[in-house]
């Protein structure tokens, strides 16, 4: 049975998250799983500790692969762990992935690495943790594999949460940071996230400078181990990471300085290049570059300048819908309503991360515009991609008003009726949950892994 013959656009272009299909043309974070597969089923190990192993670094949350089914309505292929798809809906490379995951335990540690970092490409992060268990800060020190396979199944750990939540949520990036081999990639990225994740979601200036001053004597003794074009995009992620600690002390001065040479890495990395996965990796840093210099730019409140940005980064990643969601949050911004209307519809047209979001923000022009009708159609289309989305029904029951549709004025009434009653049973639950309400388009799912 091949239920994706004749599929939609979004599942050809996102193919290999469904059932690891080959990869046709799509955004780039696809492609990262084609490497992680072909990477998988090679023989021969690698020095993980000082080797860049996957060309591309984005990595999605759950609701990510959720979304994608859920929005196809493929939800025979809604699994939390590869095991439990139907026999009849395997493709041939995803029988691979299940037998190398029926012999686990009897891989060589390095094939095991392989198998958690194809699973975290796929979105897999409850298989990821279910694998991995946790890893002592003693295996961390003593193996650059073992390291390695920690800071997937911390990756993983917050991939599985909408939010980070409490700083217990950090401990597994501290062990990896303070015990993973001096010199490693590993204990880089590591603090890399620290950095990150102190200045951005807790502002805890104390602990991110600290965390910058491991990243950068890391950098230090990666130099030496490296080539040229390996250590150079260590060195534009090391200062596009750490730029967050002038940020959160308002130093406008040398956030611009260290994101101009954070650009001026990228952009020669992409004439560095000696081979396609050189290429990729080149490509995929500069376009987060020029993501990041378009908050930066709204940071410094220079909006034509951060619309300048965010088009080059679609100009560089036409097929991933995020960037497009931005442009678009920037577009309302300069008051330009009409071409943020389109910018969201072709948001919306790509699918996930955002799709519901996209629907209903190009609902929030149309109706700004007056063209209602179309904004009806467009808070539909949002709702039908979410079930869940609270938002849209509260808009669309005021166009209905407004339009005298009293049908659509009834069921969005008890629509709402029923949304708010599970809203209240969520709240008082202690587990995540995965409503795609946003308050911001700039919110969205697949941060780069190395920030």
């Amino acid at each position: 049975m091949n239920l994706l013959e004749n599929c939609s656009p979004i599942i050809w272009m996102n193919r290999p998250y469904v059932d690891l299909g080959s990869f046709n043309a799509g955004p780039l974070h696809v492609y990262g799983i084609e490497f992680s597969y072909y990477h998988m089923i090679e023989d021969e190990p690698s020095d993980h500790s000082v080797k860049i192993s996957n060309p591309v670094t984005i990595i999605h949350p759950i609701s990510f692969r959720e979304s994608l089914i859920r929005e196809t309505g493929l939800v025979q292929y809604q699994v939390n762990n590869p095991l439990q798809l139907a026999d009849e809906l395997r493709t041939e490379r995803w029988n691979t992935l299940c037998k190398y995951l029926i012999h686990y335990q009897e891989l060589q540690p390095f094939t095991k690495l392989r198998v958690i970092n194809l699973l975290s490409s796929l979105c897999f992060h409850e298989t990821v943790i279910e694998y991995t268990k946790e890893i002592s800060c003693l295996e961390v020190a003593n193996s650059s594999i073992l390291a390695n396979l920690s800071l997937c199944r911390a990756i993983s750990n917050l991939m599985l949460q909408s939010h980070i939540g409490t700083l217990d949520n950090l401990n597994e990036f501290e062990n990896i940071a303070n015990y993973s081999s001096i010199g490693s990639i590993t204990r880089f990225d590591a603090a890399i996230h620290l950095v990150a994740y102190y200045a951005k979601i807790f502002r805890n200036l104390k602990a991110a400078e600290f965390w910058r001053i491991v990243a950068s004597q890391e950098l230090g003794h990666l130099k030496s181990s490296l080539d040229k074009f390996s250590y150079q995009l260590l060195e534009s992620v090391y200062y596009r990471a750490v730029v967050l600690v002038p940020l959160l002390q308002h130093d406008k001065q040398t956030v611009v300085r260290e994101m101009d040479l954070c650009e001026s890495l990228a952009e020669s990395l992409t004439h560095e290049c000696k081979n396609e996965r050189e290429e990729i990796a080149a490509h995929e840093n500069l376009t987060t570059v020029f993501e990041s210099r378009t908050k930066e730019a709204l940071w410094l409140d220079e909006i034509d300048l951060a619309e300048e940005r965010a088009t080059k980064m679609i100009q560089m990643e036409p097929l991933y819908s995020r960037y497009r969601l931005q442009l678009g949050e920037i577009l309302i911004k300069q008051g330009k309503i009409e071409e943020a209307a389109r910018m969201y519809r072709s948001a919306a047209r790509l699918g996930p991360p955002g799709t519901a979001i996209a629907w209903f923000m190009a609902g929030q022009c149309h109706e700004k515009l007056g063209e209602l009708e179309i904004a009806c159609d467009c808070y539909l289309a949002s709702i039908e991609m979410d079930s869940l989305a609270i938002s849209a029904v509260e808009r669309l029951h005021n166009l209905a008003l407004s339009l005298g549709n009293l049908a659509l004025v009834n069921w969005s009434n008890v629509r709402l009726s029923e949304l708010r009653e599970q809203q209240k049973a969520i709240a008082s639950q202690p587990r995540t949950s995965y409503i795609s309400e946003a308050s911001s388009a700039l919110k969205k799912a697949g941060e780069p892994v190395m920030i």
